[in-house]
């Protein structure tokens, strides 16, 4: 497929770009599975391999973007890219609570790059690393002899970065500091074993085996040109580059912004040190590993899936070895434009404890999101995109081709619960039965629209104070004018809320399937609700205490909602102590028990309704085959 920086788009008259091939696989690292992507010029491989370390918890998902761009770019120029899951990230075995991360992450880095040389063929090896994964990178090249090193915004000193995650940790009012069993940063769970070792790393303590290096710094100029000193008295030709575009490359995931003028200096540095010959060798096909066994649960399989190439849609699908027919898919959907593994890695959790249960599971890119690549890369990272129910479509074909009368369920947190309402209501396969809906922000969504024309921080404001009027406290605070505004300040700022400003909906409008699927026309809530359960499917709402989705529904179709729920063909569960993307352990399995009796109770373990739901499943295989 053609780069997809706009950058590296040729002018009309030139030849037509190189074609840039990525493939999904698992390498195999000290008896454990990392899943990876290699990225290379179509065709053919060169000599020169780069492996590419990223950083760790939160700042691993919200750079995963900006270094698939980096991997293209590189792939262009000629180089064989390695992208890489340290054990325990990402989409690779093993959870951040196993012992000895950071020694394992070392041999990660250490076995990527004996793939590299072995199994890709490329003698020559450059490592770039991005915040802790720099500090890897430097780890490596300690022990061997690499061409050069790139240090992107590195953590030169360990210690300083364990005390901002602890930070993060308190900011957030998470369990951790000096005291705590774990420390918990932005949904990521870090062991005091982990943060401990973590700590001892000193960049400044190292000797490092390579030709050139180059640290493109960010914001901490004193360790960085320290790093710098100290690399070049070891005899290493050393550069200190200032960069641009971290924070937005840091951003939120539907906030990020690709640093495309870093990427390109990098591009360029590396390519000018590496003195690549320009001819490239055939490439010969490497042995590669598509599915691979987590070690926990026991008994499951994961595997790589390319449901499209056009448009590009790219899933892992996690089952047991025996799934009974009763049990539905689990599709789990983009939350934001977090990629597949979602917040805090919740869906790659969540994904192994279902597929135990005998429930098989597919997280899954959206085209445009992830490593599901868009053709026109300035429209791509769009949590609420059109193309959406275009790619939840020909995903329901994918399951049906795979196992013929296998019952759909699609989930999905934020965007993701969005999608799933409205392909429940607009797609018309019939092995589509149900929505997991969990902390919608809205139910309706038109092109150009932001979040912030939803209205979600005046909906918020209001419950917070439809919730006062039965508090007693609040109205002594009032009348006593003992508030920050005073009484007649208060009064003001309540009837200011006292209705939200949305557009009422319209009346509820009769089932009317859609051949074109994309956002719906206009605002109608009851009328969507309608359509979904004409459809014959269920919904199922969770909603953190905090958050606004129920609110919301209730406030657009209270009556379609409560006729609904008393037909049991809408549920509501509500998650105590938990934020919008769950970014507690304790929130976590909270939500994940909250689910799986959900489940339980709906589907059942697969014994005392199999039966029931085998014929019901072989009566959908007759009408889809019809």
């Amino acid at each position: 497929m053609p780069p997809d920086d706009p950058e590296l788009r040729a002018p009309e008259g030139t030849p037509p770009p190189v074609q840039v091939e990525r493939t999904a696989f698992y390498l195999e690292s000290d008896g454990q599975s990392l899943f990876a992507w290699l990225h290379s010029a179509a065709g053919s491989v060169s000599d020169h391999g780069v492996l590419i370390c990223p950083p760790l918890g939160h700042e691993q998902v919200h750079s995963h973007r900006t270094l698939r761009h980096l991997a293209d770019r590189l792939a262009v120029q000629g180089f064989a890219v390695l992208r890489l899951d340290y054990h325990g990230t990402g989409d690779s075995d093993g959870t951040e609570h196993d012992p000895q991360r950071l020694a394992t992450w070392q041999t990660n880095v250490s076995d990527a790059v004996a793939w590299l040389r072995n199994m890709a063929g490329c003698p020559k090896i450059s490592l770039v690393g991005l915040r802790m994964g720099a500090a890897l990178a430097a780890l490596y090249a300690e022990q061997h002899e690499v061409e050069n090193l790139v240090l992107w915004a590195p953590i030169v000193k360990g210690r300083r970065y364990v005390r901002e995650l602890a930070a993060l940790s308190q900011t957030a009012q998470l369990a951790g500091g000096a005291d705590s069993a774990c420390i918990e940063a932005m949904g990521f769970v870090y062991s005091r074993e982990t943060a401990d070792a973590l700590a001892q790393v000193d960049l400044l303590s190292s000797k490092v085996r390579c030709k050139q290096a180059l640290i493109a710094s960010h914001a901490n100029a004193a360790n960085d040109a320290a790093l710098l000193e100290h690399l070049s008295k070891q005899g290493v030709a050393a550069e200190l580059m200032a960069v641009t575009g971290y924070e937005a490359m840091m951003a939120e995931p539907h906030e990020t912004v690709v640093p495309h003028e870093t990427l390109r200096s990098m591009e360029q540095w590396l390519q000018s040190k590496a003195m690549l010959a320009g001819a490239t060798r055939h490439a010969a096909p490497f042995p590669s590993t598509t599915s691979m066994r987590p070690s926990s649960p026991a008994a499951l399989l994961e595997t790589t899936h390319r449901i499209s190439r056009a448009p590009d849609l790219f899933g892992i699908m996690t089952k047991a070895e025996a799934c009974p027919a009763s049990l539905p898919w689990i599709v789990m959907l983009n939350a934001g434009s977090s990629y597949r593994v979602g917040p805090g890695r919740m869906h790659v959790q969540l994904a192994r404890q279902l597929a135990a249960m005998g429930y098989p599971c597919l997280r899954l890119d959206l085209n445009g999101i992830g490593d599901s690549v868009l053709g026109d890369p300035e429209k791509e990272n769009d949590s609420y995109t059109a193309t959406a129910f275009r790619d939840v479509a020909m995903i329901c074909d994918y399951l049906h081709a795979l196992q013929p009368g296998r019952r759909i369920v699609l989930m999905g947190l934020c965007s993701g619960a969005y999608v799933a309402f409205q392909s429940a209501a607009q797609l018309p396969h019939p092995a589509l039965i149900e929505g997991i809906l969990i902390n919608p922000l809205v139910f309706f969504w038109k092109e150009g629209m932001t979040l912030k024309d939803a209205n979600i921080d005046q909906l918020v404001a209001w419950r917070e104070y439809w919730n006062s009027i039965f508090k007693w406290s609040q109205w002594k605070m009032l009348l006593t004018g003992r508030t920050r505004t005073g009484f007649a300040g208060s009064l003001k700022r309540f009837a200011g809320h006292l209705m939200p400003r949305f557009s009422k909906p319209s009346t509820p409008s009769a089932f009317a399937p859609q051949l074109d699927y994309g956002h719906p026309a206009r605002k109608d809530l009851p009328g969507d609700l309608q359509r979904v359960v004409a459809a014959g499917r269920r919904l199922a709402l969770f909603v953190s205490d905090n958050d606004p989705g129920h609110f919301l529904l209730m406030y657009q179709a209270r009556r379609k909602a409560t006729q609904l729920m008393k037909q049991g063909k809408l549920q509501c569960h509500f998650i105590a102590n938990a934020d919008h993307t769950f970014s507690t352990a304790q929130a976590r399995q909270t939500f994940y028990r909250s689910l799986t009796e959900y489940l339980r109770q709906r589907f059942g373990s697969g014994t005392s309704q199999e039966r029931e739901a085998d014929e019901e499943c072989a009566v959908m295989e007759a009408s889809l085959t019809a």
